[in-house]
C-alpha cells in the first residue's frame, strides 16, 4: 500500500512538472544572435555572439540551440559543429532562474556576399529528460561581406599603363574645380596643386584637393558572363574584385566613377547600376553593390548593356570581361570606330592567351589569375 502511494505521488509529481514545464518553459526565455560587425571585407575576422537568458523563476536544465549559416564563414574546428552545404552548429545551455549566458565565436569571412542567420531552433528538456519541447525563431542577423581588396603590388604592369593612360587623357583637358581640402602630397598629384604655405607650416609637401565639376568620368562596365566552363565562378569573383579595385583607384584620384553590370542584385533581382560619383562614400557604395551581385548560370546581354550605356563622348569606358566572343568583340570595335574611348581588361587564367584581342595594343590587357586544380 505504501509503495503504491509512493508510485501515485511520483506519477502525480511527474505529470505536474510535465504540465508546468510544457506551459511555461518558453516564457521569459530570450535568445539573441548577433555579429560584432555587420559589414566586413573578404578575409576579415568577425565575431558571432549568442546570448541566452532565462528571465523567470523556473530553471531550464537543458536548452539546445541549433542554427546554420554559410560555410564560407570559417570557424575553428569543433566537435559540436559540422560543415556540409552549410555550417551547422548546436550549443547546450543549462540555465538557473534569471540567469543569462553569453558565448562568442570568432570566424573569418572568406567570400563576398550577403549572409543571414535566418532561424534558430530551440529545444528544451524537462527535469526528467522525458519531454522535449521545440520552438523555431525566425531571422536573427545578417552580414555583408565586401569584395576582397587587391594590393597595388598584385596589379599587372599592363593594367598600370592602361589606367595611367586613362588618367593622362582625362587630365590633359582644362577643367574647372571647386576647392575641397588640403592633404599630404601623393606621387600622382599635379605639381601646380602644391600649397606652398601649408607645406612650410607642416614641414611636409601638401597639396590642395578639389571637387571635380567636369563630366569626364570613368565608366566601369562589368560583364559577369564568362567564356570558360572550368571554375567560371573563380573568374567572376576575380572580375568583381578588379571592378572594386579600379573604382577605388580612380576615385582616390578624384575622378568620378560609374558602374554598370549585367550581374543582378541578390535582393531585388535587378541589374546592378551605380551612377557616377567621387565623394567620400562612393567607394563604399560601389563595394556594397558589388558585394550583392548574385553568381548565376545566365546573365542579361552584355552587348545590349554596352548599347545602352556607351553614349557619352566625354567618358572613358573600361570593360571588364572574360567573355570575348564575336558578338562582344564586334560591338567593342564598332563603338571604338564611332569615336568612344573604350579599354578592355580580360580577367583570365595565367595559362590562357587573350586572342583575338592581343593585337589591340595597350587598350586591351590581360589580368592574370592563378589557377588551382
Amino acid at each position: 500500500m505504501r509503495l503504491l502511494l509512493v508510485v501515485i505521488i511520483g506519477a502525480l509529481f511527474f505529470l505536474l512538472q510535465h504540465l508546468l514545464f510544457r506551459k511555461n518553459w518558453y516564457k521569459g526565455l530570450d535568445v539573441k544572435l548577433d555579429l560584432e560587425k555587420h559589414t566586413v571585407r573578404e578575409g576579415d575576422q568577425n565575431t558571432l555572439t549568442e546570448v541566452v537568458r532565462n528571465d523567470k523563476f523556473l530553471p531550464l536544465p537543458v536548452v539546445l540551440l541549433k542554427f546554420s549559416i554559410t560555410r564560407t564563414f570559417l570557424f575553428p574546428k569543433e566537435t559540436n559543429a559540422a560543415v556540409t552545404d552549410q555550417y551547422y552548429r548546436k550549443e547546450y545551455f543549462s540555465l538557473r532562474p534569471y540567469q543569462s549566458v553569453t558565448r562568442k565565436y570568432h570566424f573569418t569571412a572568406s567570400k563576398r556576399g550577403e549572409y543571414t542567420v535566418s532561424s534558430v531552433d530551440v529545444i528544451a528538456k524537462d527535469y526528467f529528460f522525458a519531454l522535449s519541447t521545440f520552438a523555431s525563431l525566425k531571422k536573427f542577423t545578417s552580414v555583408l561581406v565586401l569584395p576582397g581588396r587587391i594590393k597595388d603590388s598584385e596589379v599587372p604592369q599592363e593594367v598600370i599603363h592602361l589606367t595611367g593612360d586613362i588618367i593622362s587623357r582625362i587630365r590633359a583637358l582644362p577643367d574647372p574645380f571647386e576647392f575641397r581640402a588640403i592633404r599630404e602630397y601623393q606621387p600622382y598629384d599635379p605639381v601646380h596643386h602644391i600649397n606652398w604655405k601649408a607645406t612650410a607650416k607642416s614641414d611636409m609637401l601638401m597639396v590642395n584637393t578639389f571637387h571635380t565639376t567636369h563630366k569626364r568620368n570613368v565608366v566601369i562596365l562589368l560583364n559577369m558572363e564568362t567564356g570558360t566552363v572550368r571554375k567560371g565562378d573563380v573568374i567572376a569573383e576575380s572580375a568583381i574584385k578588379i571592378a572594386s579595385y579600379l573604382g577605388d583607384y580612380f576615385i582616390e584620384r578624384q575622378i568620378p566613377v560609374a558602374l554598370y553590370t549585367n550581374g543582378t542584385d541578390i535582393d531585388s533581382g535587378e541589374c546592378v547600376e551605380v551612377e557616377s560619383g567621387c565623394d567620400d562614400g562612393h567607394v563604399r557604395t560601389i563595394d556594397v553593390a558589388l558585394a550583392k551581385i548574385a553568381i548565376k548560370e545566365t546573365y542579361a546581354s552584355f552587348v545590349k548593356l554596352l548599347e545602352e550605356k556607351v553614349t557619352e563622348a566625354e567618358s572613358e569606358y573600361l570593360i571588364i570581361s572574360n567573355y570575348r566572343k564575336d558578338d562582344l568583340i564586334g560591338k567593342y570595335e564598332e563603338l571604338r570606330q564611332a569615336g568612344y574611348r573604350l579599354c578592355f581588361i580580360v580577367p583570365e587564367y595565367d595559362y590562357v592567351s587573350v586572342k583575338p584581342l592581343e593585337a589591340n595594343g595597350r587598350d586591351v590587357v590581360k589580368w592574370g589569375i592563378d589557377y588551382e586544380g
